[in-house]
């Protein structure tokens, strides 16, 4: 940017001295002097100093704006220099004040303001270059920053899609672990329960099988049955024949 030459508003004519405060012009004075020596500092106290005495004056409010923004503090000059663009009546006065105060602007990368007051200057004085470049300049920086910004959040977009990707991997890959885990356990527990139930069938084929009474007393009713005939035959066996004599036939 090639930045404009900051206009420090001189003192008033014999004719408005006379009608200002002495003491406001001598520290106006002062101030300029200071500046010009390149005493930004001393310059900034005397044209406070100035201001406090003639407030209505909008010379040391701009040139307490020239002050600060050479001390590379923009932020407090750009107070400055709207107050001075806002109050001013003199379209001259006014475009100097935008005109800085888009400087003040971009001092603070925020080229979008910067274009509005280098416009607002070229209202009032349309034949400025100095601010007619400055604005070229803002309109540059303005979509260079936009670009940038688009890059930003295109990278933003990317990373936070590739991080879903590598999310969405990781909680398929739990998911699948546990899955494995869950089958195993079940195979585990359907291989323990099948070991039980075969410890379970040899442990009843092992021990006696238990009848009920029912069961019981046809069992002793059959065995009495089979043992009375067991003793009827054997009665029967040892049983002695009689003979019968036989009649004969005289």
């Amino acid at each position: 940017m090639n930045p404009r030459t900051l206009v420090l508003l001189l003192a008033a004519s014999a004719a408005g001295a006379q009608a200002q405060d002495r003491k406001a012009d001598a520290a106006l004075s002062e101030g300029n002097a200071l500046y010009r020596q390149g005493d930004h500092a001393g310059a900034a106290a005397a044209y406070q100093r100035a201001g406090t005495l003639a407030p209505a004056d909008l010379r040391p409010t701009f040139n307490l704006g020239d002050a600060l923004y050479r001390q590379g503090d923009p932020a407090a000059a750009q107070q400055q220099f709207e107050r001075s663009a806002q109050e001013s009546r003199d379209p001259a006065d006014q475009a100097r004040a935008y005109h800085n105060l888009g400087n003040s602007h971009l001092a603070q990368q925020r080229p979008q303001q910067a274009i509005e007051a280098y416009r607002q200057a070229l209202r009032r004085d349309p034949s400025d270059e100095d601010t007619r470049y400055n604005l070229a300049y803002a309109q540059r920086l303005l979509k260079q920053q936009q670009q940038q910004q688009n890059k930003d959040q295109q990278k933003q977009e990317d990373q936070e899609n590739k991080d879903q990707e590598q999310q969405q991997g990781q909680d398929k890959k739990d998911q699948d672990q546990q899955q494995d885990q869950e089958q195993q356990q079940q195979d585990q527990q359907q291989q323990k329960s099948g070991e039980e139930g075969r410890q379970e069938q040899q442990q009843q084929a092992q021990q006696p099988q238990r009848m009920s009474r029912e069961e019981a007393e046809r069992l002793l009713d059959a065995l009495d049955r089979q043992e009375r005939d067991v003793q009827d035959k054997v009665r029967q066996k040892l049983r002695v024949p009689v003979r019968v004599p036989i009649e004969k036939d005289w």
